[in-house]
């Protein structure tokens, strides 16, 4: 479990990439703006959304030398943004609920979108759990296949769980042990999510 957690953490943490930067030459006598913050929002991996903006460099563009003297567009850059989704966006955060069990008689599974889809992730459902929190004292995996992991919409965990303690604190868990008990599991149908509700205890452990 803490091999899901810590292949969880390099998905969620990989937010900071470069944006593409291309150049277009052509010319154009109609043009006539220095800059245009033209914004889009754009939907990308990760769970981050770029927000771009075009700059136009405004000229003649004649053998590889720009002469702004002219009318016309040089080149064209795009800036982007990163800006991280908010997983509340994806499934019920911050809950005033403690029981896992209560959570899972009060919540429709049509709350739990999907992280895979949602960030358009490439991972392989048999082996990757996502993490999540519902409040400071409840926790949650979402896995994609069942795999016999589950029986009856019940989670087992035979010995007390550790879960990765850095993660648990970046999801705003108070604490990252889960005892030995039956958890319920959050069945979403349309979406094939398997979302497993876990009850933590304070401090934490490694």
């Amino acid at each position: 479990m803490k091999k899901v957690f810590f292949l969880a953490v390099i998905v969620m943490s990989s937010m900071f990439f470069s944006c593409e930067k291309g150049n277009v030459e052509e010319t154009n006598e109609n043009v006539t703006v220095d800059l245009i913050d033209n914004q889009t929002d754009v939907q990308g991996k990760w769970g981050v959304v770029w927000r771009c903006y075009y700059i136009f460099e405004r000229g003649l563009n004649f053998r590889g030398n720009c002469y702004s003297q002219f009318n016309g567009v040089c080149g064209v850059k795009r800036i982007c943004i990163p800006i991280i989704v908010d997983p509340c966006w994806i499934v019920p955060c911050w809950i005033d609920i403690f029981d896992p069990w209560i959570i899972y008689e009060k919540i429709d599974p049509r709350d739990f979108l999907s992280f895979r889809d949602k960030l358009e992730l490439d991972i392989d459902p048999r082996e990757t759990a996502m993490p999540f929190a519902l409040n400071e004292e409840i926790a949650g995996l979402q896995f994609y296949q069942e795999e016999g992991l589950f029986k009856d919409n019940v989670f087992t965990v035979k010995e007390s769980l550790i879960l990765d303690a850095e993660t648990s604190k970046e999801l705003g868990l108070q604490g990252n042990v889960v005892k030995a008990g039956e958890y319920p599991v959050i069945h979403n149908k349309e979406n094939g999510t398997y979302n497993v509700i876990l009850a933590v205890e304070k401090g934490f452990e490694r």
